[in-house]
């Protein structure tokens, strides 16, 4: 008998082992045993103190430490308020852009000198004064955005979508913009940027503290999108403004504004050619300097703008006829680029020169100087840039594909040195100022994970102090290449993996931009160890359109998303079902989240002689749907490419369906909108295909951890009644 579920069907499958499911409770509750680890590690002017925030070991209420290096000691300098968080709409929205899931003191920002400390928990703020660590609560509430000034004296916030500015001595609280409403913001960073550029700010202050410049944004002619909570019927939907892809984008100029209000002077960009304003940088000694693209992402142009007249003058131009990326997309750390020579005779830059990101060097007036990293190196991130010693610390690799090591190089060019590179992955931070000690936060092969201070020279001063719960079994992961690609692979067996024995295989995918799943640290596959222990051989590649290898291979997916990385994932796993027999190529599925829900349903529609049976969490359905700076990146708009539109559309494969597929979806997602999957459903609906379907209270994240790991459960029977 058929069934076409209409509503949410929760699976009645059969009841995992105990085992099984004690894994993926506890994954959920220490969030992979990440909980309870230093993070946000920021070094102190004096280079003798950490600050760094962290929670529990199953807890997310995150608290502020510091760390004295001489004395070996920690001491708390702020925890949460008690009592429940109270969030509006916008900052909720604006967590979510910056996926942010924990929860008490979640952000903390230091003044040049070292002396004060802004402490944000939820819309209120705290400040700490060092060394005493006296804590003063900011006046007001329902601040976002905060940025405090360089010299310590002053915070910028928005509230009500109008830039303020607080005097710390006073308490003076002075609205510096006005106009703002519902469709119109001053200080905060619109959805593109913030969610698809990498760009979370909205408002920089000067060097000096004495002015701010701003981003405004009009979203009137965006599209409104509505976001009802079905568990709160009573409740109004929230409004949004998304801009899908072919659609209009919010309106957004920059200006610069005294701290003490007055006049605005906008910086001259021709928004109709420019609209995105990716990074904002104003250094001592150099120009306010701004990057931009235009909408197609195909060119960028760094400007240098004068804050006076705002007037703009172009240093440098870059264009790709695919789409140029503003970062490796691979590092969590690292500076936004440019950055500006102490004395102004130059800046540090860096760009996809084919094959390879390449770290550069050019004079004030843009033209390039020379190549800082040699050929052969892959660059990742810039670190520090010390110009007194001439040298740059940067995160890349060597030859390693799988790895993201720290490198000290001469500014002047030549061989990079290891100071920080064990097999894994590194990041690093330092102090402004500060060259000599930094904080290499590392998640290692050898299953090792923390943050250890050091010396210039790699030396370790001390680790931070972690209350993260040990992993009491590292995962089994096997690092190869497969197929005629030599594509980056991973193998997790099951802990009881028996030689002779088959094993029915799960395809765990990502499969799109800007993410690359194999890398050597073996705690990011706890989870494909957890579902590997049900019985399954579980395998991850990184094929054509993912990040980390090269030009040609990350933009080959150029006006479509979809089937070179499906040829590129099944040549990959056959070839690794030929090499191992273990693997049991007749009883093959496919599971995946985002893009990797996308992946999935594309997988399991259209290669059915592969796949016997896929779960698809939050899939982008039709590309149409999704957002603009994303979409139009790899398949420009949809009215200049709707062939790349429609073989990119699972709707268009649908009708094809002959496999079992779960789809699984938060109903209040406002990055792949709920949309999606119902406009699937009901295609499958009307194609006469049966599916199953569940739905999840919440958006495009699982933080609750009885959520993720009944989730997981499920998936994973799923998974095991249709491939057993």
């Amino acid at each position: 008998m058929r069934h076409f579920p209409l509503a949410a069907l929760l699976l009645a499958a059969t009841t995992l082992p105990a085992a099984a499911t004690d894994c993926f409770e506890t994954l959920a509750r220490t969030r992979d045993y990440s909980l309870g680890q230093p993070r946000h590690v920021e070094m102190l002017p004096d280079g003798a103190h950490a600050l760094y925030l962290r929670s529990g070991p199953t807890d997310t209420h995150l608290r502020l430490y510091e760390y004295d290096t001489a004395a070996r000691t920690e001491r708390e300098l702020a925890a949460p308020a008690a009592g429940p968080e109270t969030l509006s709409a916008e900052e909720k929205a604006r967590r979510e852009r910056a996926r942010m899931t924990m929860s008490g003191i979640t952000d903390f920002a230091v003044s040049d000198d070292g002396g004060t400390v802004l402490v944000t928990q939820g819309e209120r703020l705290m400040v700490v004064a060092l060394p005493a660590g006296t804590v003063s609560p900011v006046p007001g509430t329902g601040w976002i955005g905060p940025r405090l000034s360089p010299d310590g004296k002053y915070v910028a916030a928005v509230r009500d979508n109008d830039l303020h500015v607080i005097t710390l001595a006073t308490g003076q609280d002075s609205q510096i913009t006005h106009g703002g409403s519902a469709t119109l913001s001053n200080g905060l960073a619109e959805f593109a940027a913030a969610e698809e550029l990498g760009r979370q700010d909205g408002a920089w202050w000067s060097p000096d503290s004495t002015m701010l410049v701003y981003e405004q944004s009009d979203t009137a002619g965006v599209e409104p999108h509505y976001i009802a909570d079905p568990a709160n019927p009573a409740t109004k939907p929230n409004e949004f403004r998304y801009p899908r892809a072919g659609t209009a984008n919010a309106m957004v100029k920059f200006g610069v504004i005294a701290r003490t209000g007055g006049p605005t002077t906008w910086i001259r960009i021709d928004q109709a050619a420019l609209p995105y304003i990716d990074r904002v940088i104003w250094q001592k000694h150099a120009p306010l300097t701004l990057v931009v693209q235009n909408r197609a992402e195909t060119t960028e142009k760094i400007l240098a703008a004068d804050p006076a007249s705002g007037a703009t003058r172009t240093l440098l131009t870059e264009t790709d006829p695919a789409w140029l990326e503003l970062t490796t997309k691979l590092s969590v750390l690292g500076r936004d680029l440019p950055i500006w020579l102490p004395d102004g005779s130059g800046f540090v830059w860096a760009a996809a020169r084919n094959p390879q990101w390449q770290l550069e060097l050019h004079r004030a007036d843009g033209t390039l100087d020379h190549a800082i990293t040699p050929a052969g190196f892959r660059y990742d991130a810039l670190n520090d840039v010390d110009a007194a010693h001439g040298s740059v610390v940067l995160t890349g690799s060597a030859g390693d594909r799988l790895s993201e090591g720290l490198y000290r190089v001469p500014l002047a060019g030549g061989t990079p040195t290891p100071i920080a590179a064990a097999p894994g992955l590194h990041a690093a931070s330092f102090a402004p100022e500060r060259h000599d000690v930094f904080a290499d936060t590392m998640n290692l092969a050898d299953g090792s994970a923390g943050t250890i201070l050091r010396r210039a020279d790699g030396s370790a001063i001390a680790e931070l102090p972690s209350q993260a719960d040990p992993v009491p079994h590292m995962p089994h992961v096997q690092y190869l290449t497969a197929g005629t690609r030599d594509l980056d692979a991973q193998i997790v067996r099951p802990s009881d993996f028996k030689p002779g024995r088959s094993y029915p295989v799960v395809l765990a995918v990502y499969g799109g931009p800007t993410v690359k799943v194999v890398v050597r640290a073996p705690r990011r596959a706890l989870d494909n160890q957890c579902l590997a222990d049900h019985g399954f051989i579980v395998v991850s590649l990184d094929g054509r359109g993912t990040p980390g290898r090269d030009h040609d291979f990350e933009h080959a997916t150029r006006n479509d998303l979809i089937d070179l990385p499906l040829t590129d994932q099944v040549d990959g796993l056959r070839a690794l079902g030929k090499r191992f027999p273990e693997m049991d190529m007749r009883h093959v599925g496919v599971e995946g989240w985002s893009f990797g829900g996308y992946f999935t349903a594309m997988a399991t529609i259209r290669r059915p002689d592969v796949f016997a049976a896929g779960v698809a969490g939050a899939p982008v359905v039709d590309f149409a749907d999704y957002d603009t700076a994303y979409t139009e990146r790899y398949l420009g708009t949809p009215q200049d490419n709707p062939g790349g539109y429609k073989v990119s559309n699972v709707l268009t494969y649908a009708a094809n369906l002959a496999r079992p597929l779960l789809i699984m979806h938060g109903q209040t997602d406002d990055n792949v909108y709920f949309e999606n999957t119902v406009k699937l459903t009901q295609a499958l609906l009307a194609a006469g295909k049966p599916y199953q379907l569940l739905l999840l209270p919440g958006t495009h994240l699982l933080p609750d951890p009885a959520i993720r790991a009944r989730v997981d459960e499920i998936r994973a029977a799923f998974l095991r009644d249709h491939l057993k």
